[in-house]
């Protein structure tokens, strides 16, 4: 039986920036958007008639080898829970069409 793998999170990190401006951006950096966020995202956006899409963005505090702390995001796109089928009493009708003995 070929094992599920979780599909990889669209994670980057931000770190301080050196201002340059009274406007320059507290922290920079990088996300690397995988390609099923995006897909989802559009979707989503297809979907609505909204001129804007509501994403999930979390971060986590962590520090790299230097000791410099920085913050690692996830960008995933807004949940919606999927729909479940009604479960079945009995597994072996489930599985086989039949009742068990």
């Amino acid at each position: 039986m070929k094992e599920r793998t979780r599909p990889k999170k669209s994670l980057g990190a931000l770190r301080k920036a050196t201002k340059t401006k009274e406007r320059s951006p507290d922290l920079q950096g990088q996300l690397h958007l995988q390609r099923h966020t995006l897909v989802e995202i559009a979707r989503q956006a297809k979907e609505s008639d909204d001129e804007e899409v509501m994403c999930n963005l979390a971060a986590w505090k962590n520090r790299d080898t230097n000791g410099s702390p920085y913050l690692t995001v996830e960008l995933s796109p807004w949940y919606r829970p999927q729909r479940q089928r009604k479960a079945e009493a009995n597994v072996f009708k489930d599985l086989f069409g039949e009742e068990e003995e």
